[in-house]
């Protein structure tokens, strides 16, 4: 078989037209700016808000200031007993009795 003869496997398509790089930085111009002012021209398309009573006047707005002195004090702490501590010292006497002995505290007071 020779070539003329055989048939071929798939018809050959006819090839596509491409756009040039104008034509396609034209289209990426467009899709930008629409990208970009579509949402600004929805939030401009909304209905506007109607105010209730048109005939009423206006409600005035009274701002008045308060200024407060706050002092906080922190609660005094219970004290610490008061120890007493006898020291020896020299005795009028004859000196038998015995230097006294001191203390740390407790609820009873020496003998």
């Amino acid at each position: 078989m020779t070539d003329a003869a055989r048939p071929r496997a798939h018809a050959a398509a006819p090839r596509k037209g491409r756009l040039s790089k104008r034509a396609l930085r034209a289209w990426a111009w467009i899709a930008g700016a629409t990208a970009l002012f579509a949402p600004l021209g929805l939030i401009g398309a909304q209905p506007k808000v109607t105010i209730a009573s048109a005939g009423s006047a206006p409600r005035t707005v009274i701002v008045k200031k308060t200024v407060r002195r706050i002092i906080v004090v922190s609660p005094r702490a219970n004290p610490a007993p008061q120890r007493v501590i006898y020291v020896g010292g020299g005795s009028s006497g004859g000196g038998s009795a015995p230097a006294p002995v001191a203390t740390t505290g407790g609820s009873a007071p020496p003998p």
